[in-house]
Protein backbone atom coordinates (compact mmCIF):
# COMPACT_ATOMS: atom_id res chain seq x y z
CA UNK A 1 0.00 0.00 0.00
CA UNK A 2 1.47 3.34 -1.09
CA UNK A 3 1.69 6.21 1.40
CA UNK A 4 0.54 9.76 0.56
CA UNK A 5 -0.09 12.81 2.70
CA UNK A 6 -3.69 14.09 2.94
CA UNK A 7 -5.23 16.74 5.15
CA UNK A 8 -6.73 15.63 8.47
CA UNK A 9 -10.46 15.08 8.04
CA UNK A 10 -13.27 14.90 10.59
CA UNK A 11 -16.15 12.54 9.76
CA UNK A 12 -19.58 11.60 11.04
CA UNK A 13 -19.42 9.04 13.84
CA UNK A 14 -21.45 6.44 11.90
CA UNK A 15 -19.29 6.91 8.82
CA UNK A 16 -16.11 6.51 10.87
CA UNK A 17 -17.41 3.28 12.41
CA UNK A 18 -18.48 1.96 9.02
CA UNK A 19 -15.08 2.49 7.37
CA UNK A 20 -13.32 1.07 10.42
CA UNK A 21 -15.43 -2.10 10.04
CA UNK A 22 -14.68 -2.30 6.29
CA UNK A 23 -10.95 -1.94 6.92
CA UNK A 24 -10.97 -4.46 9.79
CA UNK A 25 -12.79 -7.01 7.61
CA UNK A 26 -10.28 -6.54 4.80
CA UNK A 27 -12.86 -5.44 2.22
CA UNK A 28 -11.12 -4.37 -0.97
CA UNK A 29 -12.54 -0.97 -1.80
CA UNK A 30 -11.54 2.65 -2.32
CA UNK A 31 -13.15 6.08 -2.49
CA UNK A 32 -12.25 6.33 -6.14
CA UNK A 33 -13.09 9.92 -7.17
CA UNK A 34 -13.54 13.50 -5.96
CA UNK A 35 -11.22 13.07 -2.99
CA UNK A 36 -10.66 16.81 -3.07
CA UNK A 37 -14.10 16.90 -1.38
CA UNK A 38 -13.63 13.81 0.76
CA UNK A 39 -14.29 15.84 3.92
CA UNK A 40 -17.70 16.87 2.56
CA UNK A 41 -18.57 13.28 1.68
CA UNK A 42 -17.50 11.96 5.10
CA UNK A 43 -19.72 14.57 6.74
CA UNK A 44 -22.82 13.78 4.69
CA UNK A 45 -22.74 16.86 2.46
CA UNK A 46 -22.13 14.95 -0.78
CA UNK A 47 -21.91 11.36 -2.02
CA UNK A 48 -19.34 8.78 -0.97
CA UNK A 49 -18.22 7.19 -4.27
CA UNK A 50 -16.85 3.74 -3.49
CA UNK A 51 -15.31 1.18 -5.83
CA UNK A 52 -15.67 -2.30 -4.32
CA UNK A 53 -14.15 -5.57 -5.53
CA UNK A 54 -17.14 -7.69 -6.70
CA UNK A 55 -15.71 -10.70 -4.85
CA UNK A 56 -16.07 -8.73 -1.62
CA UNK A 57 -19.60 -7.59 -2.46
CA UNK A 58 -21.42 -10.04 -0.13
CA UNK A 59 -19.17 -9.14 2.83
CA UNK A 60 -19.49 -5.43 2.02
CA UNK A 61 -23.31 -5.60 1.99
CA UNK A 62 -23.31 -7.66 5.20
CA UNK A 63 -21.35 -4.92 6.97
CA UNK A 64 -23.73 -2.28 5.62
CA UNK A 65 -26.73 -4.17 7.02
CA UNK A 66 -25.00 -4.48 10.40
CA UNK A 67 -24.56 -0.69 10.45
CA UNK A 68 -28.22 -0.15 9.38
CA UNK A 69 -27.27 1.31 6.01
CA UNK A 70 -30.26 0.78 3.73
CA UNK A 71 -30.16 -0.18 0.01
CA UNK A 72 -31.91 2.12 -2.46
CA UNK A 73 -33.13 1.87 -6.02
CA UNK A 74 -31.68 4.41 -8.43
CA UNK A 75 -33.92 7.14 -9.79
CA UNK A 76 -35.60 6.45 -13.15
CA UNK A 77 -33.12 6.87 -15.98
CA UNK A 78 -30.12 6.41 -13.69
CA UNK A 79 -29.82 2.64 -13.57
CA UNK A 80 -26.35 1.56 -14.66
CA UNK A 81 -24.70 -1.89 -14.47
CA UNK A 82 -22.54 -2.67 -11.48
CA UNK A 83 -23.72 0.34 -9.45
CA UNK A 84 -25.68 0.37 -6.18
CA UNK A 85 -26.97 3.07 -3.87
CA UNK A 86 -27.15 2.91 -0.07
CA UNK A 87 -28.32 5.42 2.52
CA UNK A 88 -27.09 5.66 6.11
CA UNK A 89 -28.08 7.67 9.18
CA UNK A 90 -25.78 9.23 11.75
CA UNK A 91 -27.77 9.40 14.99
CA UNK A 92 -25.27 11.70 16.72
CA UNK A 93 -25.69 14.51 14.20
CA UNK A 94 -29.06 13.62 12.65
CA UNK A 95 -27.47 13.67 9.18
CA UNK A 96 -27.85 11.21 6.33
CA UNK A 97 -24.97 9.92 4.21
CA UNK A 98 -25.15 8.35 0.76
CA UNK A 99 -22.93 5.57 -0.61
CA UNK A 100 -22.69 5.46 -4.41
CA UNK A 101 -21.15 2.01 -4.82
CA UNK A 102 -19.45 0.84 -8.02
CA UNK A 103 -18.50 -2.77 -8.67
CA UNK A 104 -17.49 -1.77 -12.19
CA UNK A 105 -16.04 1.51 -13.45
CA UNK A 106 -18.96 2.53 -15.67
CA UNK A 107 -18.60 6.15 -16.69
CA UNK A 108 -19.03 8.61 -19.53
CA UNK A 109 -21.56 11.16 -20.67
CA UNK A 110 -24.58 12.00 -18.53
CA UNK A 111 -27.64 9.69 -18.74
CA UNK A 112 -25.72 7.03 -20.70
CA UNK A 113 -22.42 6.15 -18.99
CA UNK A 114 -21.37 4.43 -22.19
CA UNK A 115 -17.95 3.09 -21.14
CA UNK A 116 -16.88 0.30 -18.84
CA UNK A 117 -13.18 0.56 -18.11
CA UNK A 118 -11.85 -2.84 -16.91
CA UNK A 119 -9.26 -1.30 -14.58
CA UNK A 120 -10.93 -1.91 -11.22
CA UNK A 121 -8.13 -4.16 -9.91
CA UNK A 122 -5.45 -1.64 -10.84
CA UNK A 123 -7.33 1.18 -9.09
CA UNK A 124 -7.84 -0.80 -5.88
CA UNK A 125 -4.23 -2.02 -5.95
CA UNK A 126 -2.97 1.58 -5.87
CA UNK A 127 -4.75 2.56 -2.65
CA UNK A 128 -3.45 4.44 0.39
CA UNK A 129 -5.18 4.93 3.75
CA UNK A 130 -5.47 8.60 4.79
CA UNK A 131 -7.75 9.22 7.78
CA UNK A 132 -9.16 5.70 7.76
CA UNK A 133 -10.54 5.74 4.18
CA UNK A 134 -8.85 3.90 1.32
CA UNK A 135 -8.30 6.15 -1.72
CA UNK A 136 -6.42 5.53 -4.99
CA UNK A 137 -3.06 7.11 -5.63
CA UNK A 138 -3.29 10.73 -6.81
CA UNK A 139 -1.78 9.73 -10.17
CA UNK A 140 -4.42 7.01 -10.67
CA UNK A 141 -7.25 9.35 -9.69
CA UNK A 142 -5.87 12.07 -11.97
CA UNK A 143 -5.64 9.83 -15.04
CA UNK A 144 -9.20 8.58 -14.52
CA UNK A 145 -10.40 12.16 -14.02
CA UNK A 146 -8.82 13.18 -17.34
CA UNK A 147 -10.77 10.42 -19.10
CA UNK A 148 -14.00 11.27 -17.30
CA UNK A 149 -13.70 14.96 -18.15
CA UNK A 150 -13.08 14.30 -21.84
CA UNK A 151 -15.89 11.75 -22.12
CA UNK A 152 -18.31 14.25 -20.52
CA UNK A 153 -17.18 17.09 -22.80
CA UNK A 154 -20.27 17.84 -24.92
CA UNK A 155 -20.71 19.33 -28.39
CA UNK A 156 -22.23 22.42 -26.81
CA UNK A 157 -19.07 22.74 -24.70
CA UNK A 158 -17.03 22.74 -27.89
CA UNK A 159 -19.10 25.64 -29.23
CA UNK A 160 -18.83 27.51 -25.92
CA UNK A 161 -15.04 27.24 -25.92
CA UNK A 162 -14.53 28.06 -29.61
CA UNK A 163 -16.60 31.24 -29.39
CA UNK A 164 -15.73 32.01 -25.74
CA UNK A 165 -19.41 31.97 -24.79
CA UNK A 166 -20.21 32.27 -21.07
CA UNK A 167 -18.50 29.73 -18.80
CA UNK A 168 -15.82 27.29 -20.02
CA UNK A 169 -16.89 23.90 -21.36
CA UNK A 170 -14.74 22.28 -18.70
CA UNK A 171 -16.34 23.30 -15.36
CA UNK A 172 -14.27 25.24 -12.85
CA UNK A 173 -14.59 22.56 -10.17
CA UNK A 174 -13.05 19.98 -12.56
CA UNK A 175 -10.13 22.31 -13.25
CA UNK A 176 -9.64 22.87 -9.53
CA UNK A 177 -9.74 19.13 -8.85
CA UNK A 178 -7.16 18.46 -11.57
CA UNK A 179 -4.84 21.08 -10.10
CA UNK A 180 -5.35 19.66 -6.59
CA UNK A 181 -4.31 16.20 -7.80
CA UNK A 182 -1.38 17.53 -9.86
CA UNK A 183 0.11 19.01 -6.70
CA UNK A 184 0.07 15.55 -5.09
CA UNK A 185 1.80 13.59 -7.85
CA UNK A 186 4.58 13.88 -10.43
CA UNK A 187 4.78 13.54 -14.23
CA UNK A 188 6.75 10.32 -13.75
CA UNK A 189 4.01 8.80 -11.60
CA UNK A 190 1.36 9.88 -14.11
CA UNK A 191 3.35 8.31 -16.95
CA UNK A 192 3.82 5.08 -14.97
CA UNK A 193 0.09 4.92 -14.21
CA UNK A 194 -0.91 5.46 -17.85
CA UNK A 195 1.45 2.66 -18.90
CA UNK A 196 0.05 0.37 -16.20
CA UNK A 197 -3.56 0.94 -17.27
CA UNK A 198 -2.75 0.58 -20.99
CA UNK A 199 -6.03 1.99 -22.28
CA UNK A 200 -4.95 5.43 -23.60
CA UNK A 201 -1.64 6.95 -24.63
CA UNK A 202 0.50 9.27 -22.53
CA UNK A 203 0.25 11.91 -25.28
CA UNK A 204 -3.52 12.25 -24.79
CA UNK A 205 -3.28 12.58 -21.01
CA UNK A 206 -0.43 15.11 -20.99
CA UNK A 207 -1.93 17.10 -23.88
CA UNK A 208 -5.17 17.36 -21.90
CA UNK A 209 -3.36 18.47 -18.74
CA UNK A 210 -1.54 21.11 -20.76
CA UNK A 211 -4.81 22.33 -22.30
CA UNK A 212 -6.35 22.62 -18.84
CA UNK A 213 -3.46 24.76 -17.62
CA UNK A 214 -3.63 27.09 -20.63
CA UNK A 215 -5.12 30.51 -19.98
CA UNK A 216 -7.13 30.53 -23.23
CA UNK A 217 -10.00 28.16 -24.05
CA UNK A 218 -9.15 25.99 -27.05
CA UNK A 219 -12.34 24.25 -28.15
CA UNK A 220 -10.69 22.70 -31.21
CA UNK A 221 -7.96 21.12 -29.09
CA UNK A 222 -10.51 19.75 -26.64
CA UNK A 223 -12.62 18.37 -29.49
CA UNK A 224 -9.58 16.61 -30.95
CA UNK A 225 -8.64 15.16 -27.56
CA UNK A 226 -12.17 13.92 -27.02
CA UNK A 227 -12.17 12.17 -30.38
CA UNK A 228 -8.84 10.52 -29.53
CA UNK A 229 -10.14 9.28 -26.20
CA UNK A 230 -13.33 7.93 -27.76
CA UNK A 231 -11.28 6.12 -30.40
CA UNK A 232 -8.94 4.64 -27.78
CA UNK A 233 -11.83 3.52 -25.58
CA UNK A 234 -14.00 2.14 -28.38
CA UNK A 235 -13.36 -1.48 -27.29
CA UNK A 236 -14.92 -0.60 -23.92
CA UNK A 237 -18.14 0.96 -25.25
CA UNK A 238 -21.42 -0.39 -23.91
CA UNK A 239 -23.38 0.89 -26.94
CA UNK A 240 -22.45 2.03 -30.46
CA UNK A 241 -21.86 5.79 -30.71
CA UNK A 242 -25.11 6.52 -32.60
CA UNK A 243 -27.25 4.49 -30.22
CA UNK A 244 -25.57 6.16 -27.23
CA UNK A 245 -26.54 9.57 -28.64
CA UNK A 246 -30.13 8.43 -29.13
CA UNK A 247 -30.26 7.16 -25.54
CA UNK A 248 -28.84 10.47 -24.29
CA UNK A 249 -31.40 12.67 -26.05
CA UNK A 250 -34.26 10.33 -25.18
CA UNK A 251 -33.40 10.46 -21.48
CA UNK A 252 -32.78 14.21 -21.66
CA UNK A 253 -36.29 14.67 -23.05
CA UNK A 254 -37.78 12.37 -20.42
CA UNK A 255 -36.04 14.26 -17.63
CA UNK A 256 -37.35 17.58 -18.87
CA UNK A 257 -40.88 16.23 -19.14
CA UNK A 258 -40.95 14.86 -15.59
CA UNK A 259 -41.58 17.51 -12.97
CA UNK A 260 -40.49 17.28 -10.26
CA UNK A 261 -37.61 14.99 -11.11
CA UNK A 262 -37.84 11.60 -9.44
CA UNK A 263 -35.30 10.59 -6.82
CA UNK A 264 -34.18 7.28 -5.38
CA UNK A 265 -36.61 4.93 -3.66
CA UNK A 266 -36.45 2.20 -1.01
CA UNK A 267 -35.90 -1.32 -2.33
CA UNK A 268 -38.77 -2.66 -0.22
CA UNK A 269 -41.27 -0.18 -1.70
CA UNK A 270 -42.95 2.95 -0.41
CA UNK A 271 -43.82 3.95 3.14
CA UNK A 272 -46.78 5.89 4.56
CA UNK A 273 -46.25 7.90 7.75
CA UNK A 274 -48.75 10.18 9.48
CA UNK A 275 -47.66 12.68 12.12
CA UNK A 276 -50.44 13.17 14.63
CA UNK A 277 -50.69 15.18 17.82
CA UNK A 278 -52.68 17.76 19.76
CA UNK A 279 -52.36 21.53 19.32
CA UNK A 280 -48.84 22.81 19.87
CA UNK A 281 -47.20 19.45 19.14
CA UNK A 282 -45.48 20.88 16.05
CA UNK A 283 -47.05 18.52 13.50
CA UNK A 284 -46.76 20.75 10.43
CA UNK A 285 -43.27 21.96 11.36
CA UNK A 286 -42.01 18.41 11.85
CA UNK A 287 -43.69 17.21 8.66
CA UNK A 288 -41.78 19.80 6.64
CA UNK A 289 -38.56 19.07 8.53
CA UNK A 290 -38.73 15.31 7.89
CA UNK A 291 -39.69 15.86 4.25
CA UNK A 292 -36.74 18.19 3.67
CA UNK A 293 -34.40 15.84 5.54
CA UNK A 294 -35.28 12.70 3.57
CA UNK A 295 -35.69 14.38 0.18
CA UNK A 296 -31.93 14.99 -0.03
CA UNK A 297 -31.82 11.58 -1.74
CA UNK A 298 -35.21 9.87 -1.39
CA UNK A 299 -38.44 10.38 -3.28
CA UNK A 300 -40.51 11.91 -0.45
CA UNK A 301 -43.87 13.60 -0.85
CA UNK A 302 -45.77 15.59 1.77
CA UNK A 303 -49.57 15.46 1.62
CA UNK A 304 -51.69 17.84 3.65
CA UNK A 305 -55.05 16.29 4.57
CA UNK A 306 -56.39 19.19 6.62
CA UNK A 307 -59.09 21.70 5.77
CA UNK A 308 -56.88 24.75 5.17
CA UNK A 309 -56.31 23.97 1.49
CA UNK A 310 -59.92 23.88 0.22
CA UNK A 311 -60.87 23.44 -3.39
CA UNK A 312 -62.70 26.21 -5.24
CA UNK A 313 -65.94 24.31 -4.69
CA UNK A 314 -65.36 24.16 -0.92
CA UNK A 315 -64.55 27.87 -0.80
CA UNK A 316 -67.77 28.76 -2.64
CA UNK A 317 -69.85 26.53 -0.37
CA UNK A 318 -68.34 28.19 2.69
CA UNK A 319 -69.11 31.64 1.25
CA UNK A 320 -72.71 30.46 0.66
CA UNK A 321 -72.94 29.27 4.27
CA UNK A 322 -71.69 32.63 5.58
CA UNK A 323 -74.10 34.53 3.34
CA UNK A 324 -77.04 32.41 4.56
CA UNK A 325 -75.96 32.84 8.18
CA UNK A 326 -75.79 36.62 7.78
CA UNK A 327 -79.11 36.67 5.93
CA UNK A 328 -80.81 34.53 8.60
CA UNK A 329 -79.64 36.85 11.35
CA UNK A 330 -80.90 39.86 9.43
CA UNK A 331 -84.31 38.28 8.78
CA UNK A 332 -84.55 37.13 12.42
CA UNK A 333 -83.90 40.72 13.52
CA UNK A 334 -86.70 41.99 11.26
CA UNK A 335 -89.32 39.27 11.56
CA UNK A 336 -88.29 37.31 14.66
CA UNK A 337 -86.42 34.06 15.23
CA UNK A 338 -89.56 31.90 14.91
CA UNK A 339 -90.78 33.45 11.68
CA UNK A 340 -91.16 31.10 8.69
CA UNK A 341 -88.47 32.83 6.53
CA UNK A 342 -86.03 32.71 9.44
CA UNK A 343 -86.68 29.00 10.06
CA UNK A 344 -86.21 28.22 6.36
CA UNK A 345 -82.94 30.14 6.29
CA UNK A 346 -81.77 28.18 9.36
CA UNK A 347 -82.39 24.93 7.48
CA UNK A 348 -80.67 26.21 4.33
CA UNK A 349 -77.73 27.43 6.40
CA UNK A 350 -77.40 24.00 8.03
CA UNK A 351 -77.53 22.24 4.64
CA UNK A 352 -74.89 24.62 3.27
CA UNK A 353 -72.63 23.85 6.23
CA UNK A 354 -73.13 20.10 5.83
CA UNK A 355 -72.42 20.36 2.10
CA UNK A 356 -69.25 22.33 2.85
CA UNK A 357 -68.09 19.58 5.22
CA UNK A 358 -68.79 16.97 2.53
CA UNK A 359 -66.80 18.99 0.03
CA UNK A 360 -63.86 19.27 2.44
CA UNK A 361 -64.02 15.50 2.92
CA UNK A 362 -63.90 14.99 -0.85
CA UNK A 363 -60.91 17.33 -1.07
CA UNK A 364 -59.11 15.20 1.51
CA UNK A 365 -60.11 11.97 -0.20
CA UNK A 366 -58.82 13.26 -3.55
CA UNK A 367 -55.43 14.14 -2.05
CA UNK A 368 -55.36 10.81 -0.23
CA UNK A 369 -55.99 8.90 -3.47
CA UNK A 370 -53.20 10.84 -5.16
CA UNK A 371 -50.91 9.84 -2.32
CA UNK A 372 -51.80 6.15 -2.64
CA UNK A 373 -50.55 6.12 -6.21
CA UNK A 374 -47.25 7.68 -5.15
CA UNK A 375 -47.01 5.44 -2.06
CA UNK A 376 -46.16 2.42 -4.21
CA UNK A 377 -42.57 3.66 -4.39
CA UNK A 378 -42.22 6.97 -2.51
CA UNK A 379 -42.13 7.83 1.18
CA UNK A 380 -45.41 9.61 1.94
CA UNK A 381 -45.67 12.01 4.88
CA UNK A 382 -49.20 12.93 5.97
CA UNK A 383 -49.91 16.17 7.79
CA UNK A 384 -53.33 16.53 9.50
CA UNK A 385 -54.29 12.90 8.99
CA UNK A 386 -58.03 12.58 9.87
CA UNK A 387 -58.61 10.55 13.03
CA UNK A 388 -61.81 11.82 14.69
CA UNK A 389 -64.01 14.89 14.83
CA UNK A 390 -61.62 16.50 17.30
CA UNK A 391 -58.60 15.76 15.12
CA UNK A 392 -59.38 16.58 11.48
CA UNK A 393 -62.05 13.88 11.15
CA UNK A 394 -65.74 14.09 10.16
CA UNK A 395 -67.38 17.34 11.23
CA UNK A 396 -71.10 16.55 11.09
CA UNK A 397 -71.48 15.47 14.71
CA UNK A 398 -74.30 13.16 15.80
CA UNK A 399 -74.78 15.62 18.68
CA UNK A 400 -75.64 18.38 16.22
CA UNK A 401 -78.13 16.14 14.47
CA UNK A 402 -79.85 15.12 17.71
CA UNK A 403 -80.60 18.77 18.46
CA UNK A 404 -82.68 19.03 15.29
CA UNK A 405 -86.21 17.68 14.89
CA UNK A 406 -88.20 15.94 12.20
CA UNK A 407 -87.09 16.71 8.66
CA UNK A 408 -83.88 18.47 9.80
CA UNK A 409 -82.93 15.39 11.82
CA UNK A 410 -83.36 13.07 8.82
CA UNK A 411 -81.40 15.38 6.53
CA UNK A 412 -78.60 15.64 9.07
CA UNK A 413 -78.35 11.87 9.36
CA UNK A 414 -78.16 11.51 5.59
CA UNK A 415 -75.32 14.03 5.41
CA UNK A 416 -73.54 12.45 8.39
CA UNK A 417 -73.72 9.00 6.78
CA UNK A 418 -72.38 10.42 3.51
CA UNK A 419 -69.49 12.11 5.31
CA UNK A 420 -68.67 8.95 7.25
CA UNK A 421 -68.64 7.07 3.95
CA UNK A 422 -66.06 9.50 2.57
CA UNK A 423 -63.72 9.16 5.56
CA UNK A 424 -64.04 5.37 5.64
CA UNK A 425 -62.28 5.35 2.25
CA UNK A 426 -59.19 6.90 3.88
CA UNK A 427 -57.34 3.87 5.24
CA UNK A 428 -54.83 4.10 8.10
CA UNK A 429 -51.19 4.70 7.15
CA UNK A 430 -48.58 2.02 7.81
CA UNK A 431 -46.99 4.11 10.58
CA UNK A 432 -48.37 6.68 13.01
CA UNK A 433 -45.85 9.02 14.65
CA UNK A 434 -47.57 10.46 17.72
CA UNK A 435 -46.11 13.77 18.88
CA UNK A 436 -47.28 13.44 22.46
CA UNK A 437 -47.62 16.88 24.06
CA UNK A 438 -49.19 17.47 27.48
CA UNK A 439 -52.11 19.95 27.77
CA UNK A 440 -49.99 22.28 29.92
CA UNK A 441 -47.20 22.53 27.34
CA UNK A 442 -49.74 22.70 24.52
CA UNK A 443 -51.37 25.76 26.10
CA UNK A 444 -48.00 27.39 26.69
CA UNK A 445 -47.30 27.14 22.96
CA UNK A 446 -50.87 27.94 21.89
CA UNK A 447 -52.23 30.27 24.62
CA UNK A 448 -55.14 31.40 22.44
CA UNK A 449 -56.60 27.89 22.16
CA UNK A 450 -59.53 26.56 24.18
CA UNK A 451 -58.19 24.63 27.24
CA UNK A 452 -61.18 22.28 27.17
CA UNK A 453 -60.59 21.34 23.53
CA UNK A 454 -56.85 20.93 24.07
CA UNK A 455 -57.44 18.59 27.03
CA UNK A 456 -60.03 16.60 25.07
CA UNK A 457 -57.61 16.10 22.16
CA UNK A 458 -54.84 14.95 24.52
CA UNK A 459 -57.19 12.47 26.19
CA UNK A 460 -58.39 11.13 22.85
CA UNK A 461 -54.80 10.61 21.62
CA UNK A 462 -53.83 8.83 24.84
CA UNK A 463 -56.83 6.52 24.43
CA UNK A 464 -55.98 6.05 20.73
CA UNK A 465 -52.39 5.08 21.60
CA UNK A 466 -53.59 2.62 24.25
CA UNK A 467 -56.00 0.97 21.80
CA UNK A 468 -53.28 0.76 19.14
CA UNK A 469 -50.90 -1.01 21.52
CA UNK A 470 -50.44 -4.44 19.96
CA UNK A 471 -53.92 -4.38 18.40
CA UNK A 472 -53.13 -4.14 14.68
CA UNK A 473 -49.88 -5.59 13.36
CA UNK A 474 -50.44 -3.85 10.03
CA UNK A 475 -50.34 -0.40 11.63
CA UNK A 476 -47.38 0.71 13.72
CA UNK A 477 -47.48 3.56 16.26
CA UNK A 478 -44.36 5.27 17.58
CA UNK A 479 -44.61 7.87 20.35
CA UNK A 480 -42.40 10.97 20.49
CA UNK A 481 -42.18 13.09 23.64
CA UNK A 482 -43.11 16.49 22.16
CA UNK A 483 -42.83 18.25 25.54
CA UNK A 484 -39.04 18.30 25.10
CA UNK A 485 -37.08 21.14 23.44
CA UNK A 486 -37.21 21.33 19.65
CA UNK A 487 -33.76 19.79 19.01
CA UNK A 488 -34.54 16.75 21.17
CA UNK A 489 -37.93 16.23 19.53
CA UNK A 490 -36.26 16.47 16.12
CA UNK A 491 -33.67 13.86 17.12
CA UNK A 492 -36.33 11.46 18.44
CA UNK A 493 -38.42 11.88 15.32
CA UNK A 494 -35.56 11.31 12.88
CA UNK A 495 -34.49 8.20 14.74
CA UNK A 496 -38.07 6.86 14.72
CA UNK A 497 -38.52 7.58 11.02
CA UNK A 498 -35.21 5.88 10.21
CA UNK A 499 -36.40 2.76 12.06
CA UNK A 500 -39.47 2.38 9.87
CA UNK A 501 -37.83 3.02 6.51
Amino acid sequence: MTTFTYEKIQALESVTRLFFALNEAGVRYCHWKSNVRLDEALNGRTDLDLLVDPLDGPLFRQILRKHQVKPLLAAPGKHYPGIENHLGYDAASGKLFHLHVHYQLVLGEQYVKNYHLPIEKEVIASVCLPQGVLVPSPAMELVILCLRALLKYRDRDVVKDIFAIRSPGLPAHIRQEIEWLRQRTTPEQISETVTQLNIVSEEIVFAFLQAVQAETRDGWQMLWLRSQVRRALRPYQRHPRLWASILYFRELWRQRQSSPRRKMTLCAGGRTLALIGADGAGKSTMCRLITDWLSWKLDVQLYYLGSKQPSRRSELLYLLFRALRRGQRTVAGWLGQDSLPSRWLVQLRRIARYTHHLSIGRDRLRRYRESRVAAKTAVIIYDRYPLAALLDGPKIYPRDISHANGHANRVGRIFAAAEQGIYRQISPPRHYLLLNVSPAVSLQRKPDHDPTAVTAKAQFLNKFAAEMEGEDEKVNLLTINADLPFAEVEHQLKTAVWQVL
